[in-house]
């Protein structure tokens, strides 16, 4: 089969993009017109064409999702109609390294142009492929604060007994599973007998070798944690 060929972005005019977090700042206008002043001012100084804005005004920058601005303007770039984004600030784009990341590379796989003017990034130059490592290694060490933040919580709640927001299988059945094993028994063996007692799992279902041992070794951390 004949691969496509990749669009060439280059001749395009770009889109440009403002947003505002709280509808005050939409209601006043102050924050998107200072937005759209200082990318009028860099497309003179720095020769690029807009030729379309899209806007969110009263957006969060907490997700990408449900921006229809920001939906509209990447889909004038996915139709072939514009050659790339210009944000005046890269947190207009959005609060998480990751997620702006996520954009950076696709921009950068795609062969389109984007450009956040406070940050110098400007994804065609080799000043703004540092740029965007810089914010690859923000979004690691992001994602690894957020992972260091949700163990620490885990941590706290086997502490305390209580379940890692799901079901917890009851003290009682866990006893028995304990007891069980020491016996010798499989966990398959160990779901069969439980089945046949009708004692169900802590969702209401039916015991399976692996629910088994998540019961137990679940059980094993929290006893662990609250005696550490």
């Amino acid at each position: 089969m004949k691969r496509s060929r990749r669009r060439d972005y280059r001749s395009l005019p770009l889109v440009a993009y403002t947003r505002v977090s709280t509808a005050g700042q939409a209601a006043s206008g102050l924050g998107l017109d200072a937005q759209r002043h200082a990318i009028a001012a860099a497309s003179t100084a720095q020769g690029f064409l807009v030729a379309g804005w899209h806007e969110d005004a009263g957006r969060s920058g907490g997700s990408m999702r449900g921006r229809s601005g920001l939906a509209d303007a990447l889909a004038e770039i996915d139709g072939g109609r514009a050659g790339g984004l210009v944000v005046d600030k890269i947190d207009r784009l959005g609060r998480s390294s990751a997620d702006v990341l996520g954009l950076v590379e696709r921009a950068q796989r795609e062969g389109w142009r984007l450009i956040a003017l406070d940050a110098g990034l400007d994804t065609t130059t080799p000043a703004g492929e540092i740029v965007a490592a810089a914010l690859a290694m923000a979004a690691r060490f992001e994602w690894r604060r957020t992972s260091e933040r949700q163990l620490a919580k885990h941590e706290q709640l086997r502490r305390q007994g209580r379940p890692r927001g799901r079901a917890s299988v009851d003290l009682a059945v866990v006893a028995r599973i304990a007891e069980l094993r020491s016996q010798g028994l499989s966990y398959a063996r160990i779901a069969a007998l439980l089945t046949a007692e009708n004692v169900t799992t802590a969702r209401g279902g039916t015991w399976a070798a692996a629910t088994v041992r998540s019961a137990l070794i679940t059980r094993q951390r929290e006893t662990a944690a609250q005696t550490a």
